[in-house]
């Protein structure tokens, strides 16, 4: 299978993605849960490799695979889980054709030692870092250059706080202390999707295994549901997640916020590094709007956080 691009797709912001289940026991296994609607071609890398201590990856090239993920026609609904299963991976799976940092040749291949999961939309050499499981220690302490069972933290993500964009759940705090197999072992069923990021992305709701016949770990993974089940999910949320959009993307500096009817507040634009650019009074419009910004905007990326009464979304557009 080849790798393809898909011009039309949905940009992912950190944590948009997390992984509740890892085994690195052959079968090679691992499911994905998503928090934003995913139009249907959005495609999303997921690789073995790992970080080097100045969060990035091993310039010289990290010596591992990837397989990319490629939402069906349709797309994905906040919550849906994914499983990937080497032995019989879906359609919906591809080795990825590598690039300069990547090595495509082989797709995944999951270490036995402890290994860890990088979630990336773009490549391994321009990469935005959605999210990253390790299961080769408690702590992003390592240094993939050195082993490939190790790994730092990717620049932009957050191994603190809650909900994290990181989680490292080995089986002690040493680069190397690992489980070969961990997956999540809490409920599923959650009040809003702000409590199923939090419980998801909470290490300590994991269990590790070095064995997948080893219980509770084996009756865990064999009972991950199709589909988490948020009892409320916030109207908003829900709303901002699958209504609101920014095309062109990329653009020349003209923009239009397309809105599927979302009660609209503001809008701030901020550089990488967080310094704001401009910023919006949207009066509660739930029509879309469009911005000119070739005046304040060079050629880069930028974040655009829409808000609406008590939600806010992120999206990153980049300016030619």
């Amino acid at each position: 299978m080849s790798y393809t691009t898909v011009t039309s797709q949905t940009t992912l912001a950190s944590g948009d993605i997390a992984i509740l289940w890892y085994q690195a026991d052959t079968p090679d296994n691992f499911a994905f849960t998503t928090f934003v609607n995913l139009q249907a071609g959005t495609e999303i890398i997921f690789t073995d490799c790992g970080a080097v201590p100045a969060g990035t990856f091993d310039p010289l090239g990290c010596g591992e695979g990837a397989i990319v993920y490629t939402a069906p026609v349709g797309g994905l609904e906040i919550g849906e889980i994914i499983v990937y299963d080497d032995s019989n991976p879906s359609s919906e799976f591809a080795d990825y054709a590598g690039d300069a940092i990547i090595n495509g040749s082989s797709g995944m291949s999951l270490s036995t030692g402890g290994d860890q999961i990088t979630v990336i939309q773009g490549s391994g050499v321009s990469p935005s870092f959605v999210f990253m499981l390790s299961a080769s220690s408690t702590t992003f302490s390592g240094n993939d250059s050195s082993s490939t069972t190790e790994t730092n933290l990717f620049t932009g993500l957050s191994d603190i706080g809650s909900p994290r964009t990181a989680v490292a759940v080995g089986s002690g705090p040493a680069p190397s202390q690992e489980w070969d197999n961990a997956v999540y072992n809490g409920s599923y069923t959650f009040a809003t999707i702000a409590d199923a990021k939090i419980a998801l992305t909470n290490p300590a709701n994991f269990t590790g295994a070095n064995a997948i016949t080893d219980t509770p770990y084996d009756a865990l993974a064999s009972a991950i549901p199709d589909k988490l089940n948020i009892a409320a999910l916030s109207v908003d949320e829900y709303d901002l997640s699958s209504a609101v959009d920014v095309f062109p993307n990329p653009s020349n500096g003209i923009i239009t916020i397309k809105n599927a009817g979302v009660s609209l507040m503001s809008v701030m634009v901020t550089d990488v590094n967080g310094r704001k650019v401009a910023q919006y009074n949207l009066e509660g419009t739930r029509n879309d709007k469009s911005l000119d910004l070739r005046s304040r905007l060079s050629s880069g990326l930028y974040l655009l956080t829409i808000a609406s009464d008590n939600a806010s979304i992120v999206k990153k557009i980049m300016i030619k």
